[in-house]
């Protein structure tokens, strides 16, 4: 069977965090025997238009994106989104008919949401939708965005979405719930065999704090940055690692430097993500001050390494850490909450052995790959000989 993966994020270079979970997605399905083709956006200068790994083929097109995401606009990029569509739209009706895929597997229902819809109808290829997060959240915010939301999800086949609450908003919203399935994206392999090995060697020397979230104002990492010197301030030794890159990185910098706790904390910048297990491996709890989420990847990934989360008390998190079980929950924008859970991890090391016990066997319960896949495949022998 042959797919078509439209999506707003697919890796750019071997560095890219961007979509790494699509490509895992693309990857276990291309094992499975299904032939991918993805078409997504060209964002910076050195991506390719073209491209083929491991048998996956790479479509990008052109919307003049100035080397930013749609999401890093502070005011929404009409014009460009205008173009993202026309031009995405194109390359997706050439990809279809060049690859004859049978189906159409939209990520995001905005803006590629409505380039499934239109292409698809044009040439009457059925499509489903997987809704992440940030889509719901954009569509939220005008009427307009909201009728297309509206719309591609009721002409969708079929919709996937990554949390209990984003269905709930869904049918909430109209969309029938039989129409709605749910699973997280999943972690790879390599995130669980670092938890094993570290349940056998769970004694740390040191004490090192990680936060691997893109330094964009979403996911707030400045709240991070001021709880430090609270932490230093009892636990002088604790490390902080910051892992990411983004347009706040500058700020969080000179808030550092403000704050002289700069030897304290390390910004290692972008990372590729198979970089990720080995950092994991080697820090002991691990921070997300995110303003809200779909089901974080991040999260997943931390807790399949045996990292201790402390987390923001949003309601996908919820699903995910219980306070004071296998990780805390903090209020957002509450610097001083979350130096103090900080130091409530670092002081109790057997809740730290505890919660990473629990969190292995919950990720590899919940949360691998080989059941997604199952599920996703289901998904497509219902649908793959459908009309639009």
């Amino acid at each position: 069977m042959k797919i078509l993966f439209l999506t707003n994020a697919y890796p750019d270079f071997p560095s890219s965090y961007r979509g790494s979970f699509i490509k895992g997605m693309a990857t276990q399905l291309q094992k499975s025997g299904y032939q991918i083709s993805v078409v997504t956006p060209k964002i910076y200068d050195g991506s390719h238009y073209f491209e083929e790994k491991d048998g996956i083929k790479v479509y990008r097109f052109p919307f003049f994106a100035g080397n930013k995401l749609l999401i890093e606009y502070q005011k929404i990029p009409y014009l460009r989104m205008i173009l993202y569509c026309v031009s995405g739209f194109f390359v997706s009706v050439y990809t279809l008919l060049k690859q004859k895929c049978h189906l159409i597997h939209v990520h995001w229902v905005i803006p590629t949401g409505l380039i499934g819809l239109v292409a698809g109808t044009l040439l009457r290829k059925a499509f489903i939708v997987t809704l992440h997060g940030s889509d719901l959240r954009m569509a939220m915010t005008k009427p307009f965005l909201l009728g297309i939301f509206l719309r591609v999800c009721k002409r969708a086949k079929h919709i996937t979405c990554v949390s209990e609450v984003q269905r709930n908003q869904l049918k909430q919203l109209g969309i029938k719930s039989e129409k709605i399935s749910i699973f997280p994206m999943c972690v790879e392999d390599a995130f669980l065999e670092v938890g094993r090995r570290r349940e056998k060697d769970p004694d740390r020397k040191t004490i090192s704090v990680v936060s691997n979230r893109n330094l964009m104002p979403i996911y707030n990492v400045l709240t991070l940055i001021r709880a430090i010197p609270w932490v230093l301030k009892e636990e002088p030794d604790t490390k902080f690692i910051i892992a990411g890159d983004g347009p706040e990185r500058e700020r969080l910098e000179k808030e550092a430097e403000k704050l002289n706790i700069n030897s304290k904390v390390q910004f290692l910048g972008r990372l590729p993500h198979e970089a990720m297990p080995d950092l994991l491996s080697k820090a002991d709890i691990y921070v997300s001050t995110s303003l809200c989420d779909g089901t974080s990847v991040s999260l997943l990934e931390a807790m399949a390494c045996g990292t201790f989360p402390v987390v923001t008390d949003i309601p996908s998190n919820r699903q995910w850490v219980s306070d004071g079980k296998n990780g805390f929950l903090v209020p957002v924008n509450e610097d001083g909450t979350l130096a103090r859970r900080i130091l409530d991890a670092i002081r109790n090391q057997a809740l730290l052995r505890k919660g990473q016990k629990e969190n292995l066997l919950l990720i590899a319960e919940k949360a691998i790959w080989p059941e997604h896949i199952r599920k996703v495949e289901e998904i497509y022998s219902r649908f793959a000989n459908s009309r639009a």
